[in-house]
């Protein structure tokens, strides 16, 4: 499940997605219109299925996507094929002899006119084609869009949560989900070229095979390696581009660090863009490097294939002179047959070439897909959490044990504790000690765990998703900033519930944010940040307020504050505590910590090491028995005087 909360869907029209695309009824010319938000919820449902991709899909899933606009491609793309080769060829050979004729006065000069009209409507012909071709380009890739966009952000936002803190399964999702649309163009584009020379080939066959007909198989003799050639480029380019993922990945963070908006204000205090600029050089270069040479190599090997294949062309114009002298052959027709040999070359030899590639590179691309939907999913990840929560009664780990699937010891190991309704509970602890994982147990974020888990005596795994993100709030270390307006950002915490106006306002008086809201210029329908228009950015301690109004507009009836402060400085901490303390009073709170604050407002203090409970009781208790805690809180008593 991925998202801050676990929220991956919102009722909010201020906050529905505005996906763009177009009415089957208006397929070139119409102009692309906004899906209302029923029509998002209905592209939402397309499903990418499990199943072995092939290259194949590249032009079955447009085609399934938009099927009249996929067949009205591939008819333009044959007629745009049959055009230069068979009535741009002939009408130049009449356009020719008619007008050797004229010159040696066996025809009449106005019999010009009509061989001329034919050549230039051909060309016009042709040109329109490429034109309406564009257009209807345009038009798919908005179909696409459309129809393919939510399908994957659908399959990404039903990730299990491990994929995502797995360095090589997250790399594979930022490689099949970053630009899908530009992954199936390209493969329709590579189809495209490819019946594009099939039926060039064809239609050209009639007119060579009459005056020499052996010049296709030596044709044919040349394409089969090429083709080989190609296919095999376009799958060492492939595995190029992904080898060198990891350096792109890492260049593309220094540029941003070099060229955003957040760091600059440390940039220019510390000056440390040439050092920056180096590490992205050395990061930029050795991917380019390793693109370059694979690229290369696969590019001079085609292009050698290629210019023999010209060597054919030659010999066969060569051939052809012979019959022309003898008045075998007009000379119009000598320049057409020439002129089609010369361009079915340059289609196998450059523009096969590149299909052929491509549609490797879409075979391998078809293989990451695979095993990207093949990626195991969370059941319920998109569920909206339940209108109403359970009552809670009862939390209790078991000899909990758990390690993170690409790790090998246990960060939970033995874990046992019990939590009751409407007490406040404090875990505390070194960093590392397992207090955040055991957030990422209780919302459902990892259920590979051993030992039980009991909510009101009945195991966790047993609930359905909507209900465990109905029953926990969570303001985390890292809060989420959205980007919207401060209501918006509010609502977000009852994301099951149609916004509620009072309820937003409440929670922000709540959280001290009245005055933030009077030195707003929308008050608290101001976008927040930087991408909307007359957007205010916001300090952080202002963020943070807004992430405790999100808590506290949830119904949910155990709020985790899980470091939320850790950023500010510990008397700032404290005082943070002692607000959200106060607003929870009479609901069960758990607050996480390695620094003790909030440790003297708790009911009960869990001190965690290892793994493990520690120590366990009020502050006054652990003091008392002058162990890890009272060591603890020792030491950072005089942050707090």
């Amino acid at each position: 499940m991925i998202g801050e909360n676990n929220i991956h869907c919102y009722r909010s029209k201020r906050l529905t997605p505005a996906v763009f695309g177009i009415p089957l009824s208006m397929y070139l010319f119409s102009f692309p219109k906004i899906l209302t938000k029923e029509e998002s919820i209905k592209m939402s449902k397309n499903q990418l299925k499990i199943k072995k991709y092939t290259a194949a899909d590249a032009l079955r899933i447009p085609f399934k996507a938009t099927p009249v606009l996929i067949s009205i491609r591939i008819l333009f793309k044959i007629l745009d094929a049959i055009g230069p080769t068979v009535f741009i060829a002939l009408s130049t050979a009449n356009f020719v002899d008619t007008a050797i004729s004229i010159l040696n006065g066996t025809a009449e000069r106005g019999a010009i006119y009509l061989p001329l009209t034919l050549l230039l409507l051909a060309m016009l012909l042709n040109r329109t084609l490429d034109s309406i071709l564009d257009i209807v380009v345009a038009r798919i890739k908005f179909a696409l869009e459309r129809k393919l966009v939510p399908a994957f952000l659908d399959a990404r936002a039903q990730l299990s949560y491990k994929h995502i803190e797995n360095s090589s399964s997250w790399e594979l999702v930022e490689r099949v989900t970053d630009k899908p649309i530009e992954a199936f163009q390209s493969g329709l584009r590579a189809y495209g070229l490819l019946i594009y020379c099939i039926t060039a080939m064809a239609s050209i066959i009639g007119l060579i095979v009459t005056q020499v007909w052996w010049a296709m198989p030596i044709i044919l003799a040349f394409s089969v390696p090429l083709f080989y050639i190609a296919l095999r480029a376009g799958k060492k380019n492939y595995e190029a581009e992904v080898d060198t993922r990891k350096y792109t990945r890492r260049h593309e963070y220094y540029r941003d660090i070099l060229t955003g908006r957040e760091p600059v204000e440390e940039r220019t205090l510390f000056a440390y863009g040439s050092d920056v600029t180096r590490r992205y050089l050395v990061q930029y270069e050795t991917a380019r490097k390793h693109r370059f040479w694979v690229h290369f190599k696969q590019y001079a090997t085609i292009k050698v294939a290629g210019i023999s294949m010209t060597f054919v062309a030659i010999l066969v114009a060569l051939t052809l002179i012979g019959p022309v002298i003898a008045g075998q052959l007009s000379p119009g027709m000598f320049m057409g047959i020439v002129a089609a040999v010369f361009g079915i070359v340059n289609n196998l030899s450059w523009v096969l070439g590149d299909a052929v590639e491509t549609i490797a590179k879409s075979r391998e691309y078809m293989k990451d897909l695979t095993s990207f939907v093949n990626l195991s999913r969370t059941e319920g990840a998109k569920d909206l959490p339940e209108i109403k929560p359970i009552t809670f009664k009862t939390l209790e780990f078991r000899n909990v044990r758990f390690k993170y699937p690409t790790g090998e010891t246990y960060i939970l190991d033995g874990l046992s504790f019990k939590l009751e309704n409407g007490k406040h509970y404090s875990f505390v602890g070194t960093n590392g000690a397992g207090k955040t994982t055991i957030i990422k147990l209780l919302t459902g974020l990892y259920d590979e765990y051993e030992g039980e888990i009991l909510i009101n005596n009945k195991e966790l795994r047993t609930y359905p998703a909507a209900v465990l993100k109905a029953m926990f709030s969570v303001v985390y270390q890292d809060f989420a900033r959205y980007q919207v307006s401060m209501a918006d950002n509010i609502s977000l915490g009852n994301a099951a519930q149609a916004p509620d106006a009072v309820k937003i306002k409440e929670a922000a008086h709540i959280a001290e944010l009245d005055e933030t809201i009077k030195d707003l210029k929308n008050g608290i329908d101001t976008p927040l940040g930087k991408i909307m228009e007359n957007g205010v950015d916001l300090s952080g301690g202002q963020w943070q307020k807004i992430a405790i109004a999100r808590s506290l507009i949830s119904p949910a009836p155990i709020k985790i504050l899980d470091e939320p402060t850790a950023a500010l400085d510990p008397i700032a901490e404290s005082r943070i505590y002692q607000e959200f303390e106060g607003l929870m009073r009479g609901k069960t709170t758990i607050f996480i910590s390695h620094r003790l604050g909030s440790t003297k407002l708790a009911d009960e203090i869990l001190v965690i090491e290892d793994g493990s409970i520690k120590e366990r009781g009020s502050h006054d208790e652990l003091m008392n028995k002058n162990g890890q805690y009272s060591q603890m809180f020792e030491a950072q008593r005089k942050w707090y005087e």
